[in-house]
């Protein structure tokens, strides 16, 4: 044994992949409102950012009349290709992800990111701390019921198993979602960094004019499926601003304040008292404004020219692109998941047949060998050994070995082993840490186009094929943003687009010609990059170059005319033509070698692939172009004087608890504290019963400085009982019993591969318990009480490993219904227990306790396996079992049943109370078939919106037993196998907006 645990602890100081980043060195700047806290490669960004807040600072405060007390502080966070914000307004703290949010979503218009996203954060902490209805402190009020099981044929237990559990929060804000990101998106005058862009209008308009738009409950909330979450982000925005324009910015500040009324547990009356009129009626008015401005613009359009549909499986496909010679058709698709990631299929474009080629890569372009023997895409695999996942760019080799059929559908479906997931041997990684976007084969395939996501900027570079050398063709530093490089055919320029100040423009990127690679070769970037031309520079949105097979245009995606529509442009005479007019959206244009052009369309449903011919609808010459325009790299701001990061803790919040356990009523509360960088953190809570005196407390503290994540446990409960036992000749009789319980527990914990988790930990355990009593004094013929007597009945030390593996198919109801995946739980025990065995009585002073020696191996498996039937049900498979084993000749001697087994109770086999099934050895199997009832309900009551309702049937069987498997059961007296069945119903609720709420009654 002493080996299993060695070899064990060696794979976890060998394999542990915490997601930590110890390796960062972090820094903080200060300005008048805001702390800036950034690591290195973030010093231009951390400046930037610090202008960028403090200009939101007065316009936004001033508008909603609120401020924070203190400094807010802002992380910058780059040391992962991902793109997003978030705001803490508890604690006045924002989070922002360097990668600009549209080169990892489809769904968002241009915006200068960094700007953007800080103004919308710190909207969020103004609008929502407006509308707070208490201390900063105390987000909620939690009021909780504990109800146990009667234990009748076990007169040793005091206290049964919990089986009712209730917990609910009263929360402090309640602000519906599309009013929370709609404030932030509209912003404030003077601080107005996000627009009402093409992409926001192609959404409401498809979805206003086919009859689809989410109504005013459903607008309030998250937790939908496909782009559905995107749809709240774009309702709001829509609603806000139709607020604001038709009743005033002010309007919004008052119905921010309003909300912050105890007496309100939705928006309605708020929006009533602000704006004069019901929700109904605003809604209806706001849709009645759309619905005539759309059927106006759609009017206007005249003969449409959308497309075939050839593909349109599942709500996202994305960035076609056509073989050299255009019988196949490489594209991204979600398929028929709820969500993300997007698989690569490659389709016959003759035939329709289809292949999945690789699964989880990421939304970026495609491109083909020159031979098309291989096809370029990008994914974020494996983290590094900080947990770090950057964007990489990997080739399907179409000539490479098959592996057969079973590997293939290891790797393409969403299935891995301990976090790895198996890789065709077809695919191969061509870069490693490059966090390089938009792949693009030169015409000679020596070279390889990409764009460089870094430090809040992108550049081009050129990765040579043979070699592995990157060169860089740009040097931003400012912010810059660029998107899709597509190579000439002569391979002498690279069509780009780029975002400067959140205009988006298309150029030519002179790259480096034959004559000259091995200039370019010699030094990681040019001396002097040639400047960028402007080719398309309109007052819209230009992207998505690509160019036609013979040079002499290049196709690309505008929304000038304030629909992203496809257009080509003649690249020496520069005149233009459109290729398509849609309702929808237009985008991500390849052209084939026949003229034909392959394209995503956006309707109502999401994202199709569709295909229209290369003739013009109409030239739109002459085209208003912006030539003056500047594409220099600006030099990075200077860094500002900065001080190393040392240990600033936000705002403890509190959060009181009101309880009812075991018909006794407690008060308590929870605390929460955490450093600004999250590498402390500390959880803890503390209830108390007024009328016995019962308590419960804990503490969790964690420091996540190094790679594992160190974790320092304690845990507390005194309980009491008034039990009235007596000794046979009734002399003396027990009349109250007091349990102190306290367990401490120390270790570390890891990462493992992207879904396994290992912890390492020593957990101390002592058991206290005292005795009141009165005894019968014959001299006085009275009942005496007698001095409390306390005892130490447990002493137990605990050497535990653990490892966890989870992994569940992402979908909409996935909580209520795991459609696929599995969870597992094992756990490896090396016991030391001192477990009291009776009192020394030949001490006259006092009674000595007596322990006995419990040293023994325990080993426990918990594996749940999901699978997917059809009509959204699903097959739960649960294998629970245990074994204690001693190392002892006669363990019935050793091993006491105070640390048996036991399966009964909620946890396991419900159709038995928790403490009539226990052994040292424990197995149980469970088959639950659960299946939809209403499961899309949509329905609001006060504050309380009906999301989902999920039935069950279930049946166990198990055993726990000692020596004999076929022993009879003590407590039952039955032979083989305990049986029961049930059913169930599961209610997924949101409270206050924002809260999952869940009811499961068995």
């Amino acid at each position: 044994m002493k080996a299993f645990v060695a070899v064990l602890l060696l794979f976890l100081a060998v394999e542990v992949r915490a997601q930590n980043h110890p390796e960062l060195d972090w820094q903080v700047v200060e300005s008048e409102h805001f702390l800036v806290y950034y690591h290195q490669g973030l010093e231009g960004a951390a400046a930037r950012a610090v202008d960028i807040a403090e200009d939101a600072y007065q316009p936004i405060t001033q508008l909603y009349g609120y401020a924070p007390q203190d400094k807010v502080r802002i992380v910058l966070k780059d040391f992962d290709d991902y793109a997003n914000g978030a705001a803490y307004y508890f604690q006045d703290a924002i989070e922002i992800w360097g990668t600009a949010l549209e080169h990892d979503f489809d769904l968002r218009g241009t915006t200068d990111w960094l700007r953007n996203v800080i103004t919308h954060e710190f909207t969020h902490i103004i609008s929502l701390g407006a509308a707070r209805k208490t201390s900063q402190r105390v987000p909620a009020l939690y009021l909780q019921y504990f109800g146990y099981q009667r234990e009748d044929n076990r007169p040793d237990v005091l206290v049964g198993y919990p089986d009712v559990l209730a917990s609910y929060p009263v929360m402090t804000t309640v602000v519906p979602m599309w009013f929370a990101e709609g404030v932030a998106q509209y912003q404030a005058e003077g601080a107005r960094h996000d627009r009402w862009d093409s992409h926001r209008d192609m959404i409401l308009r498809t979805a206003v004019l086919d009859g689809k738009a989410l109504s005013f409950d459903h607008m309030g909330v998250f937790g939908k499926k496909g782009f559905g979450n995107e749809y709240v982000y774009d309702h709001g925005y829509g609603l806000v601003h139709y607020i604001g324009q038709t009743y005033g910015d002010e309007k919004l500040a008052e119905i921010a304040r309003a909300a912050s009324a105890w007496s309100d547990i939705t928006i309605e009356r708020a929006i009533e008292q602000s704006l004069g009129l019901g929700t109904a009626q605003l809604y209806d008015e706001w849709q009645a404004a759309l619905r005539q401005r759309y059927e106006a613009q759609v009017t206007a359009l005249g003969t449409l020219k959308e497309g075939e549909e050839v593909i349109d499986a599942g709500f996202s496909n994305l960035y076609p692109s056509l073989s050299p010679d255009g019988k196949r058709l490489a594209y991204l698709s979600t398929q028929e998941r709820d969500y993300g990631p997007h698989r690569l299929v490659v389709r016959q474009v003759e035939s329709g047949e289809e292949e999945v080629v690789a699964a989880a890569v990421s939304p970026s372009t495609l491109s083909w060998s020159p031979d098309g023997r291989r096809l370029l895409f990008v994914r974020k695999d494996r983290a590094d050994k900080y947990g770090s996942r950057q964007a990489d760019i990997y080739a399907y080799d179409f000539d490479g070995e098959d592996s057969g059929l079973l590997s293939n559908l290891l790797w393409t479906v969403p299935y891995t082993v301990g976090g790895f997931a198996p890789q065709s041997p077809r695919i191969e990684r061509l870069s490693k840490g490059l966090r390089a976007l938009y792949p693009s084969w030169s015409p000679d395939g020596k070279w390889i186009a990409f764009v460089r996501n870094e430090g809040t900027s992108n550049n081009v570079g050129l990765l040579e094929v043979e070699s592995g050398e990157v060169h860089y063709l740009t040097n931003f530093a400012d912010g810059t943003q660029l998107y899709t490089p597509s190579w000439s055919p002569d391979g002498a320029y690279l069509a780009v687009s780029i975002t400067r100040q959140a205009q988006r423009d298309i150029v030519l990127v002179h790259a480096a010609p034959q004559d000259d690679r091995r200039l370019a070769a010699a030094v990681p970037m040019m001396p002097a990059p040639r400047p960028l031309e402007a080719l398309v520079a309109t007052q819209g949105t230009d992207r998505d170059p690509v160019w036609s097979k013979d040079g002499r245009k290049v196709i690309f995606a505008s929304d000038v005319s304030g629909i992203f529509n496809l257009y080509a442009i003649d690249v020496a005479s520069r005149r233009v033509r459109q290729l398509t007019n849609v309702v929808g959206g237009a985008l991500s244009p390849t052209s084939g070698p026949e003229g034909a052009v392959f394209f995503a369309a956006y309707d109502d449903q999401g994202y199709e692939i569709r295909r229209v011919d290369g003739k013009a609808v109409g030239a739109v010459d002459p085209w208003d172009m912006e030539s003056a325009r500047s594409y220099a790299a600006a030099s990075a701001p200077a860094p500002q004087a900065a001080k190393p990061y040392g240990i600033d803790f936000l705002k403890t919040s509190l959060l009181p608890r009101l309880i009812v356990d075991e018909g006794h009523f407690k008060a308590g509360l929870y605390l929460g504290a955490n450093d600004v960088l999250g590498k402390q953190n500390i959880f803890a809570g503390a209830a108390l019963a007024p009328s016995n005196g019962e308590r419960d407390l804990f503490a969790i503290y964690e420091i996540k400085k190094w790679r594992p994540t160190l974790f320092i446990e304690f845990f507390h409960q005194k309980r009491h009982s008034g039990r009235q036992d007596s000794t046979e000749a009734r002399d003396l009789v027990i009349t109250g019993m007091n349990f102190s319980l306290n367990q401490f527990n120390v270790g570390v914990r890891g990462r493992v591969g992207r879904y396994s988790q290992v912890d390492v930990s020593v957990t101390y355990d002592r058991y206290d318990a005292s005795l009141q009593s009165r005894f019968f004094d014959p001299q006085s013929v009275l009942w005496r009480k007698q001095k409390p007597f306390g005892y130490t009945y447990l002493n137990g030390f605990d050497l535990g490993l653990t490892y966890r593996y989870k992994n569940i198919a992402r979908r909409r109801d996935r909580d209520i219904n795991p459609r696929g995946g599995r969870n597992i739980y094992f756990r490896y025990d090396r016991m030391f227990n001192y477990f009291i065995e009776g009192f020394d009585q030949n001490n006259t002073s006092f009674l000595d306790e007596e322990y006995l020696g419990l040293f023994y191996n325990q080993f426990t498996l918990d594996w749940h396996e999901y699978i997917g039937l059809p009509a959204n049900t699903t097959l739960g498979l649960r294998f629970y079992g245990g074994w204690i084993a001693s190392e002892a000749v006669d363990d019935d001697e050793l091993i006491n049943d105070f640390f048996d087994y036991h399966l009964g109770g909620l946890q396991y086999m419900k159709g038995y109370t928790f403490y009539s099934i226990e052994g040292r050895k424990a197995s149980m199997a469970n088959a639950t078939w659960r299946f939809p009832i209403l499961p899309d309900l949509r329905k609001r009551f006060l504050h309380l919106y009906f999301d989902k309702v999920y039935g069950a049937f279930y049946g166990d069987v198990g055993k726990a037993w000692d020596d004999k498997f076929d022993e009879a059961d003590p407590i039952f007296q039955r032979r083989g196998l305990l049986r029961d069945v049930g059913g169930q119903l599961r209610f997924d609720l949101i409270s206050y907006y924002t809260v999952p709420t869940r009811v499961q009654l068995d």
